[in-house]
C-alpha cells in the first residue's frame, strides 16, 4: 500500500510539472493542431495531465493510447 502512495505522490509531481506554465501546456496543445475523433498516442504520459487535456479536444470518438515505462501509473 505503501509502494503505491509514493507511485501516486510521483504520477502527482509530473502532472504538476506538466500543467505549469513554464511547461507551456498550451502550445505544446496548440501545436499538435489535435480534432475531434482523432487518435493520439501519449508516450510518457506519466500521471495523465496531457492524455486528460487530450480527451477534451479530441472527444467521445477520438482514441487516447496512454503508455509510460513505470507501470504503476497505469493506476493513478
Amino acid at each position: 500500500m505503501r509502494f503505491l502512495i509514493v507511485e501516486r505522490l510521483k504520477a502527482e509531481m509530473f502532472n504538476i510539472e506538466a500543467s505549469n506554465h513554464r511547461s507551456k501546456p498550451d502550445e505544446v496543445l496548440n501545436a499538435l493542431r489535435l480534432r475531434q475523433g482523432q487518435a493520439v498516442a501519449d508516450i510518457g504520459a506519466g500521471g495523465g495531465y496531457f492524455s486528460l487535456r487530450f480527451a477534451e479536444i479530441l472527444g467521445r470518438n477520438g482514441r487516447i493510447f496512454a503508455v509510460d515505462t513505470n507501470q504503476k501509473f497505469r493506476i493513478y
